[in-house]
């Protein structure tokens, strides 16, 4: 075989390694135009998640710490997706406490989502002190002592003129 038949042979195969490369980049504007609207459906309707705190505490377990930690750290990736945390205390105690604990909730959470990128002007955090259980028992208090996390994509942002 001589140098101009390699020389060929290797344009050929470029050729077509660019073919399939172009077939490919196809595809996955395909599918991702396929799949898209119902991402972008689901984000504007929210996605709604509440994070569990131990009686007087305002710091996670370590396990849903890094949990959340690894979330923010996908959301950083994502400049659409605006976080909405609310903070709340279970009635027992001095309402200025519980107002203060629920601060100290949601700043926690907050600071979990920077500390992993998360632009701050992304991030909407309110504290609502102390909320009133269903019933007054140890399991309805628990599911009180929470910080509300909703990620949503802005309505009023225009999401289809998004390239991404």
């Amino acid at each position: 075989m001589t140098l101009q038949n390699t020389v060929q042979d290797s344009a050929a195969s470029v050729a077509g390694l660019e073919q399939d490369i172009d077939e490919l980049n196809a595809e996955v504007l395909r599918l991702q135009n396929v799949a898209r609207p119902e991402l972008v459906a689901l984000m504007q309707a929210g996605i709604d998640m509440d994070l569990l705190f131990r009686t007087d505490e305002y710091a996670l377990t370590d396990t849903t710490g890094n949990r959340l930690s690894q979330m923010a750290a996908m959301l950083a990736n994502m400049p659409g997706v605006q976080i909405q945390l609310d903070g709340f205390a279970d009635e027992r105690g001095d309402a200025d406490y519980n107002h203060a604990l629920s601060e100290k909730r949601v700043e926690f959470v907050r600071n979990l989502f920077i500390a992993a990128v998360v632009h701050p002007t992304r991030i909407n955090a309110s504290a609502h002190g102390e909320v009133v259980a269903q019933t007054p028992d140890i399991d309805s208090y628990a599911l009180e002592r929470r910080v509300s996390v909703k990620l949503f994509i802005d309505n009023s942002q225009s999401v289809a003129s998004n390239p991404n």
